[in-house]
């Protein structure tokens, strides 16, 4: 095999599958957000309203021919929000489990005090880093996405998604 390396995505990435204000609530006092959730440099934030579960997906762009054997996130809930399922999607049609459904996730503190400067801007933070197995490994052929189950009422923010990719020996 050849080099192993770590690959993240920024919060802006992530794609709804369900939208739009029966699913989601206005988050962090903005109005506008209502539906769509609310998009900063650093994180991407939601609230996903009462009975409502809704799904997010991290697509990433890799090469043919490497494997990838685990996915991480960084990650907050706040208000009763809750992830409760995380699986991959490898060419569309193949999904693959990388955490019990309906199993509430759990992760490492990974803290951040921003600059007294900005600090303003930044709602408090509580983010979580989870690192998942995934196995058996992913051979690359096709597209690749992680995807977050998010059950509602509450808020959730995403702060990244990664994943772990050796590419082909060559």
């Amino acid at each position: 095999m050849g080099m192993t390396q770590e690959l993240w995505l920024a919060p802006a990435a992530v794609q709804l599958q369900e939208s739009g204000p029966d699913w989601l609530d206005v988050v962090d006092d903005k109005d506008w957000s209502n539906g769509g959730g609310f998009h900063r440099g650093f994180s991407s934030s939601f609230r996903v309203r009462p009975e409502r579960k809704v799904w997010f997906h991290f697509p990433f762009q890799l090469p043919t021919g490497g494997v990838v054997d685990q996915v991480s996130l960084l990650w907050e809930t706040e208000e009763g929000a809750c992830i409760s399922w995380v699986c991959v999607h490898h060419g569309g049609m193949h999904r693959q489990h990388v955490c019990e459904p309906n199993t509430p996730l759990t992760g490492t503190p990974e803290p951040f005090d921003p600059p007294e400067l900005w600090r303003q801007f930044y709602p408090a933070s509580n983010r979580l880093r989870t690192d998942l197995p995934v196995a058996p490994v992913i051979e690359t052929r096709f597209g690749f996405q992680l995807c977050v189950q998010v059950d509602g009422p509450g808020v959730v923010r995403f702060y990244g998604a990664g994943l772990r990719f050796t590419a082909s020996g060559g």
